[in-house]
């Protein structure tokens, strides 16, 4: 999906297999999102929240990884009863939800590269700083995961304005819903309508686009992945590993000078974190000056066979990326 200028602001995402080979992982994917829901406890308000319509019953949510915000005066992992992090660590864990999970990595990093490149070193470094974080999946680079545990995932129009504004959330569907009749996404922003059935995903900017779901029919049911990374986490990164009251209190006249100055530039700074389709189109997913490009022929190739770090590499920056992604 792009503007009128061209930069990628969604991403819908295939599965990367033909469906009838994609739907028995679907379909236990979803068998591992219902046993979820059953092993855990929930308060009697955990399903009434602003992302659940209370018509259709609300439903509740696990969460997984690590965030800060909220009340937190430091980066950790979000916490939750021995039972209920037992049954978010067998879903983790879970073949099915690795696979539905991880696949749209790929087509995050060709298509949103900026993005991607900035979520995966700050997910690294933070991971690296904070040792006792628990990251999503191997190379994950997102911070926190949400499993929305439905029987009826269903959300009235919202945004994520926790999430990091120039940022994206990955969103997977899963369930047995016709997606024909129901289980639209709605981008209200964009004036869309997208059919999104079961084991498909997207990637959108939620902290500054409104979206929600068509509900479903009668019996049938709709759980969701959804991945993402607060905006917190980058402002704690960007302070030297902290707060930003804790930052202010050791800054000099120089550096809030400096600050400001980035603050002012911020807006026309996060809008050229959005990829361009026609440096896309010439395998310039880095966003190079594009006769760069066209002089080194394949550098910018995208292979379909996966050459990833060693999570034990210990460059001092972080800023190791996967050389080459799987986008099947």
């Amino acid at each position: 999906m792009l503007d009128r200028t061209g930069h990628i602001i969604g991403v819908l995402i295939a599965p990367p297999i033909p469906r009838k080979a994609w739907a028995p992982v679907v379909a236990e994917a979803t068998a591992k999102m219902r046993a979820a829901r059953e092993q855990m406890s929930f308060s009697p308000d955990a399903c009434h929240h602003r992302r659940a319509y209370e018509e259709e019953g609300g439903f509740p949510t696990g969460i997984a990884g690590f965030g800060f915000g909220g009340g937190r005066v430091e980066v950790g992992n979000f916490k939750s009863s021995v039972q209920n992090r037992r049954a978010m660590d067998e879903l983790m864990a879970a073949h099915s939800i690795r696979r539905m999970a991880m696949y749209p990595y790929g087509p995050f990093q060709a298509l949103c590269y900026p993005i991607y490149s900035t979520y995966y070193c700050t997910t690294r470094k933070l991971c690296k700083k904070h040792p006792g974080l628990r990251r999503l999946f191997p190379h994950s680079p997102f911070a926190t995961l949400t499993a929305n545990l439905g029987p009826s995932s269903v959300s009235p129009p919202h945004a994520d304005h926790g999430n990091v504004a120039n940022g994206m959330c990955l969103i997977g569907a899963l369930g047995n819903f016709d997606a024909d009749k129901g289980g639209h996404l709605v981008l209200w922003d964009y004036n869309l309508i997208v059919r999104f059935p079961p084991g498909c995903s997207i990637l959108i900017p939620s902290a500054v686009v409104t979206y929600s779901n068509t509900p479903i029919q009668a019996g049938e049911e709709r759980f969701s992945l959804v991945q993402y990374s607060a905006g917190g986490l980058f402002r704690w990164a960007a302070n030297g590993y902290k707060s930003d009251a804790a930052w202010k209190t050791t800054a000099s006249e120089e550096d809030v000078a400096r600050r400001e100055q980035e603050r002012q530039a911020r807006w026309a700074t996060a809008l050229k974190q959005f990829s361009l389709w026609k440096d896309v189109k010439v395998k310039n997913y880095t966003g190079r000056v594009r006769v760069e490009v066209w002089a080194e022929a394949e550098a910018g190739e995208i292979s379909d066979l996966t050459d990833v770090e060693s999570e034990g590499d210990d460059e001092e920056d972080g800023e190791h990326l996967p050389n080459k992604v799987r986008l099947a």
